[in-house]
C-alpha cells in the first residue's frame, strides 16, 4: 500500500533545487542471440520509410520531478538527501516510446520557470515533440517527493507545496490550447487519470479523448491512481471509472485494481477477463503486479477474447519508479508493429509476445534509478526480451 505525507518545498537536508540528476544506464547480460536478431529484424521489417515503427503516438497529462530519496527503508523524516529525476507517468511514457524507436508527441502544462526547462530539455534530447507543451507564468511545475522501502518499491511522500498540488502547471492545462491536429493524427493517444482531479485539465482530457476517438485513434488509459490529487476519494473513484469508459485499453496496476474496484490480485492473475468484463467498451485490459508478474484479456474484432498471465522478469530492483510507463510504452511499440489493435487482439501469438516485451521494457527500467532517466533503449529490452524464448516458444 502507497503512504502518502506532506513535505517542505525545500529539500529534505535544507538545500535548495539542485538541478536534474542523471545516472548512466549499465547494460544488461546479452543471451539468447539468435532470438534477439529476430526480433530486431521483426522491428526493422515492420518499421516505416523515415526509421519509426509505425504509427504516432500522443501522450497527455502531467510531467514533474519526482524527489527521491537516496536512502531506502527509511521514513521521510529520516531521509538525509533527495535528488530530483524528471517523471510524470505519461511524460514517462512518453520518453519510454521515443526510446523504443516510436514518434511521439507530448502535451502537458509547466510553469515558466528551471524545472519547466529542464524537462522540456529532457524530452527534447530523447527525440520526444513538444511543440504543444503550454507555459504558464503563474504557476510552477510540478515536484513529488519519493521514498523507497528496502526493496526500491516507492511511496509517494507528498507535494513541496501544500494540499492537493492544484497550484501546479499540469493542473491547468488549457483545452482550448490543445494541438489538435497532433492529437486526431496519433495513432494512439495515452493519458492518465490524475488530472481529473483537477477541473480545466479535466476538459482537456476529456476533449482530447473526444477528437482521437472520432478519427479512429486508439485511446489508452493508465489509471495511475494516487489519492494525494484527490480531496475526495470516494468521488474520485466514480470519476474515474466513469472516465475509463471511454478507453479502448486500459492500463492497471495491483494498486489500482484494490483501490478502485475491490478486486484483488489473486483473481486477477488467475481470471483477468473478470476485470475486463468492468469495462465492456473497451478492447482490452493490461494488469501489472511488479514481480508477480502481468495479465491481459482482450478482444478481438469477431468478439473471440485472449487472456493470459506472464511472469516477471529476475532482473536487480534498483528503484521501481516508471516500471509501469515502460510497461506501458513496450506494448504501445508490439501493438504499433503489429498494426494496430484490431491486428494484435485477434492474434493471441502476437498479443502474448507483446506483454512479454512489455515486461521486458518494465524489468530493464527497474534496473536504474529514477523514471524518465531509467527508460531504456529498444537494444536494451530486446536483450532482455530475448531470453523469454526459456518459457515461450515464440520462435
Amino acid at each position: 500500500m502507497l503512504k502518502y505525507y506532506h513535505t517542505p518545498k525545500r529539500l529534505a537536508d535544507g538545500s535548495p533545487w539542485s538541478g536534474l540528476h542523471v545516472r548512466p544506464a549499465p547494460s544488461i547480460v546479452t543471451r539468447g542471440r539468435a532470438a534477439r536478431l529476430r526480433v530486431r529484424a521483426d522491428a526493422a521489417a515492420a518499421a516505416s520509410t523515415a526509421g519509426k515503427a509505425p504509427g504516432k503516438v500522443v501522450c497527455i497529462g502531467e510531467a514533474l520531478f519526482d524527489l527521491i530519496a537516496d536512502q531506502k527503508g527509511v521514513p521521510r523524516e529520516k531521509v538525509r538527501s533527495w535528488k530530483p529525476y524528471a517523471g510524470g507517468a505519461p511524460c514517462n511514457v512518453a520518453v519510454a516510446c521515443s526510446r523504443l524507436g516510436l514518434d511521439v508527441a507530448f502535451v502537458t502544462a509547466l510553469g515558466a520557470d528551471k524545472q519547466g526547462d529542464e524537462l522540456l530539455d529532457v524530452c527534447r534530447e530523447r527525440g520526444v515533440n513538444v511543440d504543444g507543451v503550454q507555459r504558464l507564468a503563474g504557476h510552477p511545475t510540478r515536484d513529488v517527493y519519493v521514498t523507497r522501502d528496502k526493496d526500491g518499491d516507492r511511496e509517494f511522500a507528498g507535494f513541496g507545496l501544500p494540499g492537493v498540488g492544484s497550484e501546479y502547471a499540469d493542473a491547468h492545462i488549457d483545452p482550448e490550447r490543445l494541438p489538435l491536429d497532433t492529437i486526431t493524427h496519433g495513432s494512439v493517444v495515452v493519458t492518465g487519470t490524475l488530472g481529473l482531479s483537477y477541473p480545466t485539465t479535466a476538459l482537456a482530457l476529456r476533449k482530447a479523448v473526444k477528437s482521437a476517438r472520432a478519427v479512429g485513434a486508439t485511446v489508452l488509459v493508465d489509471v495511475n491512481w494516487r489519492p494525494v490529487f484527490w480531496e475526495d476519494a470516494a468521488a474520485a473513484k466514480h470519476v474515474i471509472m466513469e472516465y475509463l469508459q471511454s478507453a479502448d485499453v486500459i492500463k492497471l496496476s495491483d494498486a489500482d485494481l484494490e483501490a478502485l474496484m475491490g478486486i484483488s490480485l489473486a483473481l486477477a492473475l488467475i481470471n483477468p477477463g473478470a476485470v475486463a468484463e468492468r469495462f465492456p467498451n473497451a478492447r482490452g485490459v493490461l494488469i501489472t503486479a511488479g514481480q508477480e508478474g502481468a495479465s491481459y484479456s482482450f478482444r478481438s474484432p469477431t468478439k473471440a477474447e485472449h487472456s493470459g498471465v506472464v511472469p516477471a522478469f529476475d532482473v536487480g530492483v534498483t528503484d521501481t519508479t516508471g516500471a509501469g510507463d515502460a510497461f506501458t510504452a513496450g506494448f504501445i511499440f508490439k501493438m504499433l508493429q503489429a498494426g494496430g489493435l484490431d491486428a494484435i487482439s485477434a492474434n493471441p501469438r502476437l498479443l502474448k509476445e507483446a506483454v512479454v516485451f512489455a515486461s521486458a521494457a518494465g524489468a530493464s527500467t527497474c534496473t536504474r534509478a529514477g523514471a524518465i532517466e531509467s527508460q531504456p533503449t529498444l537494444e536494451l529490452v530486446e536483450d532482455l526480451y530475448a531470453t523469454s524464448h526459456k518459457w515461450y516458444n515464440f520462435w
